[in-house]
């Protein structure tokens, strides 16, 4: 009769705490698409739970654009695309950018979301070498601030200099190049380079720094 309501009590708790698991979690799917309407094939994406931090949950739409989100707590959320080599990262949005989020609740735990891409970004490349070698310099630092908002900046990184970096497009734009053990680009010295690069080109810079003595 123990053995029996140990059992029982097992059963009970068990069933509680998959009751509990399932409660407050949803689903979000749907398709992306291009500023075409093109299907989005093979998109990385990320469900961004608003006024929230730490790791997102990731998917990837289907060669028909179709992507699908489980067993995700309530709450907003905006899905974000991310496919550097295509040009397309959440970092380079507008900061001002009004962005269209989707909500799951206890009530309505699914939702059907259409991701519409941003446009592509712009490539920067930088091509860094040692002024008086002509040696390539490995390793770089990159700031990039909206020429509107040069004191702010919203990139800034230390990075390989053959990594080609998104940029917002169709941007004004002031960039700060410099590398350990050389001085700043004398080009971005003080106010920093004014570039621009529309929408899914490629600008290169030939930087060359002078070492520090």
């Amino acid at each position: 009769m123990k053995v029996i309501l140990v059992l029982m009590t097992s059963c009970l708790l068990l069933g509680t705490a998959l009751a509990q698991q399932r409660k407050g979690m949803g689903v979000i799917y749907g398709t992306v698409v291009s500023q075409t309407g093109q299907p989005g094939q093979r998109m990385n994406l990320y469900a961004e739970l608003l006024d929230a931090t730490g790791q997102f949950p990731t998917t990837q739409s289907n060669d028909h654009g179709e992507y699908r989100f489980e067993n995700l707590p309530v709450g907003r959320y905006r899905v974000l695309a991310e496919d550097h080599d295509a040009g397309y990262s959440p970092e380079v949005l507008d900061d001002d950018d009004s962005r269209a989020f989707v909500e799951i609740s206890d009530r309505h735990p699914e939702a059907e979301f259409r991701v519409v891409l941003p446009p592509k970004a712009g490539f920067l490349e930088i091509k860094l070498t040692n002024r008086k070698t002509g040696a390539p310099i490995s390793w770089m630092g990159v700031s990039l601030a909206r020429s509107e908002k040069p004191e702010h900046s919203f990139l800034s990184s230390t990075c390989k200099s053959n990594e080609v970096i998104l940029v917002p497009p169709d941007k004004n734009l002031v960039v700060h190049v410099l590398a350990e053990g050389f001085r700043e680009w004398d080009e971005s010295v003080g106010a920093g380079k004014t570039i621009f690069v529309p929408s899914g080109t490629r600008l290169v810079l030939d930087v060359r720094l002078n070492p520090i003595p």
